[in-house]
């Protein structure tokens, strides 16, 4: 940041002790902004529908000096100095934040607690729902094999009966013969 703004000074020194080079920088400035978007594959319409809205964007929160914005495509510097891939470049002046982001802010975040504390409560209900119906269910099943249990040792008393009357009737038919 701090070699940007010595650059920054040093060509605004440039600039104002080389006059007449200026129309040379103004078209290599162009040139290099031409490129620039050539190699990003953007157009100036679109690099300016982009600005429009990013401003747009920004406005909802804070106050800007619009006729001081600079959005402007420009070349990543490499640590060995050669140029590299384009970036995206925006001054925008901030002239007051506003108020109104803050509350919307406070509200959001007051929402989302509301929010949460609902679907927490709503969960709950549902767990507790859930557990009544596992209760439930857990009783049923314990009627049911009650109910097996029975049927099983009835059917095991009528054939103990079964049993116990053949024998008899075996016994008799032998004290008979």
């Amino acid at each position: 940041m701090f070699e940007n703004i010595t650059k920054f000074f040093k060509n605004w020194k440039k600039k104002e002790n080389k006059s007449e080079n200026n129309s040379r920088e103004t078209a290599k400035e162009r040139l290099h902004l031409v490129l620039m978007q050539d190699r990003a594959n953007v157009s100036a319409d679109f690099l300016e529908l982009m600005k429009q809205e990013i401003i747009e964007v920004i406005k909802k929160y804070i106050d800007v000096d619009e006729s001081a914005i600079d959005v402007r495509l420009t070349n990543k510097e490499n640590s060995d100095g050669t140029n590299g891939a384009p970036a995206l470049y925006a001054n925008i002046p901030i002239l007051n934040i506003k108020n109104e982001a803050r509350k919307i802010k406070v509200e959001e975040e007051s929402k989302e607690a509301s929010e949460k504390e609902e679907n927490d409560n709503t969960n709950k209900e549902t767990e507790k729902k859930i557990e009544e119906i596992k209760e439930e269910e857990a009783e049923q099943k314990v009627e049911q094999a009650e109910i097996i249990i029975e049927e099983v040792n009835a059917e095991k008393e009528e054939k103990q009966e079964e049993q116990v009357q053949e024998e008899t009737k075996e016994k008799i038919k032998s004290e008979n013969n």
